[in-house]
């Protein structure tokens, strides 16, 4: 990450740490009043059905008085929560916008156009897109755009009488990141995490293995052109593709098409969770960070804003 985002993880641990006490002391309260409340209620309801020491049902006012109000207490405590984390959530990503991507254009209701989605071949023509939180902006003289999607087909279903009903499933669900240099390879190499290709055909392209045990376990390796395998993918590349992935809980999709890179992490919202429980630390609000700041990420681990992808690369040494 950038050195300026990198000063303000003290603030921003300051900050988000004390907003959660508050959160977290007034979620607690609710919780220790509802939750035994709840169940004293619904024990009580038991016995006195069980037990039937109300024959008219004059009884079952007690066991309500105490559920009632419990399910209202219980649910000012998710409310509580919610607000909290949706809160930190937009104070982190904010300071990471107005760090690194302060002329950033922003849409949360619209996604990347389905074509350019779809260009990279990670996923097959759904019959029903989502798109949302479009976000364009440039890092380090680096355009990128990156939006989340929400893919699914339709799904034919009979029910045990005979009766046909349709539902539409999610079959990839997460965000897309497409970055544009300058120089054109005028070729393709893909790296696929290889725990989710069964769907992937090689689509005309060559499977390649490196010299990198570790990675070759993990991903595997499509291309029109072997010596552009070498020449993008060097190990400290390998290491550094490593690395990225372990930062997400879902699979990791990319490709290097002509003069373009796109990354797919897929279900990669479940990578970005704030601590409630646990006290906010550097460390644990650090890969948040990174999380949020993935493009600048990308761009710098991979060294897009390097000698290697200019247009007059093949003049100047390659800086790695």
């Amino acid at each position: 990450m950038a050195t300026m985002l990198n000063d303000k993880i003290p603030g921003l641990v300051a900050t988000l740490e004390s907003s959660r006490a508050v959160a977290r002391k007034k979620y607690t309260v609710l919780l220790s009043i509802g939750v035994p409340c709840f169940l004293v209620g619904v024990v009580l309801a038991a016995l006195i059905t069980i037990l039937h020491w109300s024959d008219d049902g004059a009884l079952f006012f007690i066991p309500v008085f105490l559920v009632v109000p419990s399910l209202f207490l219980m649910g000012a405590a998710a409310i509580v929560k919610h607000n909290y984390s949706s809160n930190a959530y937009s104070l982190l990503l904010n300071t990471v916008d107005s760090t690194l991507f302060p002329a950033a254009r922003k849409d949360p209701n619209r996604g990347m156009v389905l074509n350019v989605l779809l260009k990279p071949g990670f996923f097959a023509l759904p019959d029903r897109y989502y798109g949302k939180n479009y976000k364009s902006a440039t890092y380090e003289g680096i355009s990128f755009e990156q939006a989340g999607y929400d893919l699914q087909r339709r799904e034919r279903h009979t029910d045990s009488k005979g009766n046909t009903y349709y539902t539409y499933e999610t079959y990839a669900k997460g965000t897309m990141y497409r970055f544009a240099y300058e120089r054109n390879f005028a070729a393709v190499v893909k790296v696929l995490e290889k725990s989710g290709i069964i769907s992937f055909g090689s689509g005309g392209l060559k499977k390649v293995e490196t010299e990198y045990i570790a990675f070759n376990k993990k991903f595997q390796v499509l291309t029109s052109d072997e010596t552009l395998v070498f020449y993008l993918l060097t190990p400290q590349i390998q290491e550094k593709i490593l690395d990225l992935e372990a930062k997400f809980k879902g699979r990791f999709y990319m490709a290097f098409i002509g003069n373009e890179l796109y990354i797919a992490v897929n279900d990669s919202d479940a990578s970005i969770v704030i601590p409630f429980k646990q006290t906010i630390t550097a460390d644990n609000l650090t890969p948040i960070v990174e999380c949020l700041a993935i493009p600048a990420v990308f761009i710098t681990l991979l060294g897009l804003n390097k000698n290697k992808f200019e247009a007059d690369a093949g003049t100047k040494p390659v800086i790695v």
